[in-house]
């Protein structure tokens, strides 16, 4: 049975990515027939999805709250896209809910895309396991995001940016408005303020008018609740805060949320750890230039506390090379590497920025520039130089390619709560 879904999953991802409700909805209702006995949180923006995900779960888990935690995309392992109190569902049920899932493709006559049924895999284990809370990432926009089918009992937006442009939208007020349609009528929606009049006056016109009819909902203007967040905070500084107004508005207590926040390991995120040589490797997936520029800040600060670094930096397609990676290119200029390795991502869903494209970019003059084609030949010459430090940084497939090749897979390092995994083992 495992070979011959996962054979079926693969094929799947022939079909790309095709936004809409209808086909799962359909699923859902076939598979799911009795309504979620957890808390539903729904969080949709541009940047620091992932990070809110986890920052909810590290502290629902030391308030002793079971979860399930549906994130993507995986980097290693498919199963990491569904966490059950923060470890990746085991694969032999993870594979009988795609038999399932595959079973009610066949019946109904539909054929679900690689991430709808990803995200049915995790809709099964939340509604399986009687936990307690069941937090959502979605995967592009919110409002034909093959999450919004759920009955979340709140929504949650991070901050907004120009991207994908091609499908959302080309202003913010138009990816705003995607993103805001995750509001459910007469439930909260908790939002980090913008400062876009257009892109305000698209969040509150969405908010008044909640509801999707296809989805048997009926209109009601949701909740609303507007956080005001630095501008120049980070995302991890933004994921505090926007937690601490979502618990709050569930009647969760709030207290050690720092706490859980020092206790998280969110695997590829801003994730340091050593490398075998004397040193260590920085990783973050920064997959949009606001992104990139976000995380500067505390780039630049692990930077100072170091002789020398080399960055190993490759990217998917962007709407405008120059513009996403600006952010990185000064910083070297800045605070010159001594090494630059450019790579390509192997197996993300489109081809990888070229190595010539990559080159062309104007990077510090007073650094040597490598190109390797893969992790692999990336990793191979990263343990010639032995740097002092290393950022790793671009695509998230990149990330998950190089932590594959230095053999992290299964490791603490995958773990979304090292600390609570290393004190039940004691």
């Amino acid at each position: 049975m495992s070979s011959n879904v996962r054979e079926w999953l693969a094929k799947s991802k022939k079909r790309g990515m095709e936004l809409g409700l209808e086909r799962v909805h359909v699923a859902h209702q076939s598979l799911i027939q009795e309504p979620y006995e957890a808390t539903i949180i729904h969080i949709a923006g541009s940047n620091g999805k992932g990070t809110l995900c986890a920052t909810l779960a590290a502290h629902l888990d030391s308030l002793e709250h079971s979860t399930v935690m549906f994130t993507s995309p995986h980097l290693i392992r498919i199963e990491e896209r569904i966490r059950i109190n923060g470890k990746p569902i085991m694969t032999q049920k993870f594979d009988e809910f795609l038999s399932e899932i595959h079973t009610v493709e066949s019946s109904l006559n539909i054929e679900l895309t690689f991430f709808e049924i990803t995200f049915l895999v995790s809709c099964l284990c939340a509604h399986r396991n009687n936990i307690d809370f069941f937090i959502v990432e979605t995967g592009l926009g919110g409002r034909y995001d093959a999450t919004r089918i759920l009955p979340a009992d709140i929504g949650v937006l991070t901050s907004l940016s120009l991207e994908h442009r091609d499908v959302l939208g080309n202003t913010l007020a138009e990816i705003a408005a995607e993103k805001a349609a995750i509001a459910r009528p007469g439930k909260p929606l908790i939002v980090r303020q913008v400062n876009d009049t257009d892109a305000i006056d698209a969040i509150e016109d969405e908010v008044s008018n909640a509801g999707r009819i296809e989805l048997e909902e009926t209109k009601q203007t949701a909740l609303l609740q507007w956080v005001n967040v630095d501008e120049d905070a980070s995302i991890t500084q933004e994921a505090f805060i926007l937690a601490q107004a979502t618990l709050q508005a569930l009647s969760i207590d709030t207290n050690g949320l720092d706490e859980s926040v020092e206790k998280l390991n969110w695997p590829g995120r801003f994730q340091e750890i050593p490398a075998v040589w004397k040193g260590s490797i920085l990783f973050d997936a920064a997959h949009n230039p606001s992104g990139l520029e976000k995380i500067l800040p505390q780039l630049q600060n692990r930077i100072d506390q170091h002789r020398s670094w080399t960055l190993v930096f490759g990217c998917t397609p962007q709407y405008d090379l120059v513009a996403f990676s600006k952010p990185l290119v000064e910083l070297c200029h800045q605070n010159p590497p001594q090494d630059i390795i450019l790579t390509k991502p192997q197996f993300g869903r489109h081809t990888a920025v070229s190595l010539d494209a990559l080159r062309g970019l104007d990077w510090s003059p007073s650094s040597t520039i490598h190109n390797r084609e893969d992790a692999s030949e990336s990793n191979a010459l990263m343990n010639e130089l032995c740097p002092d430090f290393t950022v790793v940084i671009g695509s998230l497939y990149l990330i998950g390619e190089m932590y594959d090749t230095m053999g992290l897979s299964d490791t603490e390092y995958m773990e979304l709560f090292p600390a609570k995994t290393q004190r039940d083992e004691a």
